[in-house]
């Protein structure tokens, strides 16, 4: 029998792109183990070596075991897709006896490892694209790093499977909300307007119609991180396709979403991408090889 140590552990894959065509995107999802797709934004297409397809739709939670493929659907709107794979060693190990007290409705998707199949849990919520980012937040060294993944993804699969069963008809959304999403949407629609000359939060609250504190707040709750944080993962994103697009040098990408200084541009862009804007172009060229 591996010993603890020895049992590959669970692990995360975030998938993020933008553009008008569809884009492939690898599935992460190794055989032999159990995973979960939280779709944020955009859509998505799953395939099986046997020819099923699933449609992972937006804001949704999807479960699947078995995946060859799978694809971003094109469209206007961003894609962003977190998956959590769990090793069904691990699983074995870490549920042991509790197993038995898995729902029944999942119990079987969740220990049978030969399985290929998908099936939808719930629908996302704000509080999900927190703790979704927050995996990002930690500058800790890599062990440690992984240590607290595997905590906190432990703790994401135990609260899904033991959770309370959802009603059967969901609530409706309040006038109060929806009036909230609705301002949210104006403050980004101006936000994107604008890139480089980003309103101030005043004049993005007189757009939206509401005060200033009231849209720092709503924002947050909406979108599930602050206004700066989301307005900063926007520019890059943008400055990222003119690089990919060849429309832009790196100097002129940061000019085009607002950065003045180009040190402070290439640090951001790293914190978001991963890699320096310079080597941007390459680091495309060499994740579509593989």
């Amino acid at each position: 029998m591996s010993k603890p140590s020895e049992l590959p552990q669970p692990t995360r894959f975030w998938h993020a792109s933008l553009g008008p065509t569809d884009v492939p995107w690898k599935a992460a999802a190794p055989d032999a183990s159990l995973c979960l797709h939280l779709n944020f934004q955009g859509e998505a297409e799953l395939t099986w070596k046997a020819g099923q397809r699933a449609h992972l739709r937006s804001k949704t939670l999807l479960w699947t075991r078995g995946v060859n493929s799978a694809r971003r659907l094109g469209g206007r709107e961003r894609h962003e897709c977190l998956t959590l794979v769990y090793p069904d060693a691990w699983l074995a190990q870490a549920l042991g006896e509790a197993r038995s007290q898995i729902p029944a409705a999942m119990r079987g998707f969740v220990t049978a490892p030969l399985a290929s199949r998908a099936t939808h849990s719930r629908l996302l919520t704000p509080e999900d694209r927190t703790w979704a980012y927050a995996l990002m937040a930690p500058h800790l060294c890599e062990q440690a790093r992984r240590l607290l993944d595997t905590a906190r993804l432990t703790d994401f699969l135990v609260s899904e499977l033991f959770a309370p069963a959802a009603p059967e008809a969901p609530t409706a959304v309040s006038r109060t909300e929806r009036v909230a999403r609705e301002r949210v949407e104006k403050a980004k629609a101006e936000l994107l307007r604008q890139l480089d000359e980003a309103p101030s939060l005043e004049a993005l609250a007189v757009a939206a119609g509401c005060s200033p504190h009231y849209l720092s707040r709503t924002f947050a709750h909406v979108e599930g991180l602050p206004l700066t944080l989301w307005l900063r993962r926007e520019r890059i994103e943008r400055a990222s396709q003119l690089l990919a697009s060849g429309q832009c040098n790196v100097s002129e990408a940061a000019l085009e979403v607002g950065y003045r200084s180009f040190s402070h541009f290439s640090r951001t862009f790293a914190e978001e991408k991963g890699v320096q804007p310079s080597k941007w172009v390459d680091h495309l060229g060499a994740s579509a090889a593989d």
